[in-house]
This record gives structure tokens, sequence and C-alpha cells, in this order.
């Protein structure tokens, strides 16, 4: 097992990792500590950054592929 520690000051969403290279394709596990910690009840979360995309509606317009007469099928 191969263990890196470092300290950071969490400013977003993302941490950088030191020399992540030597971890890329790799199965790691991140444990986060903190000094203090305050509860959902001192301090609310902060809301997402993230929006849903803004897509259209769907609407059914029929078939994408209507049948064919047998006739039409030239199997004889």
């Amino acid at each position: 097992m191969y263990a890196v520690e470092f300290e950071t000051d969490v400013v977003s969403e993302y941490v950088r990792i030191p020399n992540f290279e030597q971890f890329k394709n790799q199965h790691v596990k991140v444990i986060v500590l903190s000094e203090s910690f305050q509860t959902a009840s001192d301090k609310p979360l902060a809301k997402s950054l993230r929006q849903p995309a803004s897509v259209p509606p769907i609407s059914f317009k029929g078939d994408v592929i209507s049948s064919v007469p047998a006739s039409d099928w030239d199997l004889s």
C-alpha cells in the first residue's frame, strides 16, 4: 500500500492531487479530514453550481418506420 498525505485549502468542489500521474487509471481511496466541522444545523450547504440541461419538450409525431404492404416486398 502506498499513501500520499498533503494539505490544501478547499476553494471549490475540486481538489488537485499532487503527482496525480502516478495514480492515473488506478482505483484510489480518498479520505477528507477537517479540524473544524460545521454540521448542517450550523451552516446550510451551498447550492450546487450545476444546473440541469435545458432541453426542448419531447413530442410524439407517429411511427418512425411505417409498414409496407406485403405486395411491395417482392418475396415471390
